[in-house]
């Protein structure tokens, strides 16, 4: 399926795959393929002999003359990019601008190039150190899309309506911090990288790549992304200091997409927790489901071709709503919860009632702090350690083990069209 196709035939697989997902998963939202605009195309105003952004001009409608502009901007430096041979960052300059760029706008969102960290556990007792067994690793997605915090006297607090003020207050860095901080094992991770509170609880990430070459090592990152922030939504979705039930009594879903480019091939992918799906008879075999995440191919295309760029960006400015509509209060709602349960504790704390709040833990007992501030120097003996193909952490023989599965499932799929 992950293939460029004739028109048609794409069309109709990219709509049946996001059918699949959808009667599959409990999941209740998809960003839907839509060509309404290519009738705009067809039938703009003006002479065929006057210049096409002349046209646009005589476009009534503001919202579709806007978007066709949009269209025809990613087409035009999609068709240019590929004459003059650009280089990745010159790809990646106009995707941040041309797709992106209302994502970028908006000030209840941010996005940036922005690390996320993840534990990393040596294998062998011999590499650890000082008796640690563990250290902080990073990655850097291109784009990591997530939520806003706000400051306690923010000023664009004022003058908003009563729900988006509620929503603001509880996404403020002063009761993210408290979450953060407040205790041990129920402590949030609520920005991917470990103590902050920038880019909250993300719900996209883009990935990147000058030729097709890199086709399975820009999954793999995606696939390890998606496994980190889900994890992070699963955890806030439960009931603080109690990790096995949920704050609701079903049990919440919640996507996370993730979009590729090479050069003007695109593709948009969907990530969501295993408890999601109802029956995937594809997830035995697909390397790109386990027991972190399932990952699923929902969309692929061709921006230097209007359809496809028309489609793409629509499908963005669907997540786009999404975000903003569905998983900005969702979070939020979640994390009142959170707030509720640190300000009892500390209550019970106070007058001296510990047996029914658990024990406070300081700053070096969260495991995560300690883990980013004692795990250094097993990170430098591993370094010399380090040698092609050496798997020296559980991080190492996941990632070994996708990649793979993955390079065997391309060379089945590349076997059997080709006997084909």
């Amino acid at each position: 399926m992950d293939v460029l196709c004739g028109k048609a035939r794409r069309g109709e697989a990219i709509d049946q795959a996001r059918q699949d997902i959808l009667n599959r998963t409990t999941l209740t939202f998809l960003p839907r393929r839509q060509v309404h605009f290519l009738d705009d195309y067809a039938n703009l105003p003006g002479s065929e002999s006057m210049p096409i952004w002349d046209r646009f001009k005589l476009i009534p409608d503001n919202y579709r003359r806007k978007f066709l502009k949009r269209v025809e901007t990613v087409v035009r430096h999609s068709r240019q990019a590929e004459i003059d041979q650009v280089s990745e960052f010159n790809w990646e300059a106009d995707a941040w601008r041309d797709i992106f760029g209302r994502l970028r706008d908006d000030d209840r969102l941010r996005m940036d190039k922005r690390e996320y960290n993840y534990k990393a556990t040596v294998l062998d007792p011999q590499h650890m150190k000082n008796g640690q067994d563990a250290y902080m690793g990073k990655r850097i997605p291109d784009i990591t899309f997530g939520l806003s915090s706000y400051f306690c006297a923010d000023p664009e607090d004022e003058g908003v309506d009563g729900r988006e003020r509620r929503i603001r207050r509880s996404l403020q860095k002063t009761s993210l911090i408290s979450s953060i901080w407040a205790f041990d094992e129920p402590s949030l991770i609520a920005d991917g990288k470990w103590g902050g509170h920038t880019i909250l609880f993300p719900f996209a990430v883009y990935e990147a790549k000058k030729d097709r070459n890199s086709e399975t090592e820009v999954k793999v990152q995606l696939k390890l992304a998606f496994n980190t922030y889900l994890q992070m939504l699963d955890k806030l979705v439960r009931q603080p200091g109690m990790t096995d039930k949920y704050q609701s009594p079903r049990v919440p879903v919640f996507p996370m997409f993730g979009l590729t480019s090479s050069g003007s091939t695109w593709r948009m992918y969907v990530a969501y927790l295993p408890h999601c799906f109802k029956g995937d008879t594809d997830a035995e075999v697909d390397p790109l489901c386990d027991e972190d995440s399932h990952m699923k191919l929902i969309w692929w295309g061709d921006v230097s071709r209007r359809e496809d760029a028309g489609e793409l960006l629509d499908m963005v400015d669907q997540i786009h709503e999404y975000a903003v509509t569905t998983h900005r209060p969702f979070v939020a709602n979640h994390l009142d919860a959170w707030e509720a349960f640190i300000q009892v504790n500390r209550y019970l704390r106070h007058y001296e009632l510990p047996h029914l709040s658990p024990p406070p833990a300081s700053l070096q007992e969260l495991d995560w702090h300690s883990i980013k501030s004692n795990g250094s120097e097993v990170r430098k003996l591993l370094r010399h350690k380090r040698k092609r193909g050496a798997l020296l952490t559980d991080d190492d023989e996941r990632r070994s083990r996708l990649e793979a599965r993955l390079k065997e499932w391309i060379f089945g799929e590349f076997s059997q069209n080709w006997l084909k």
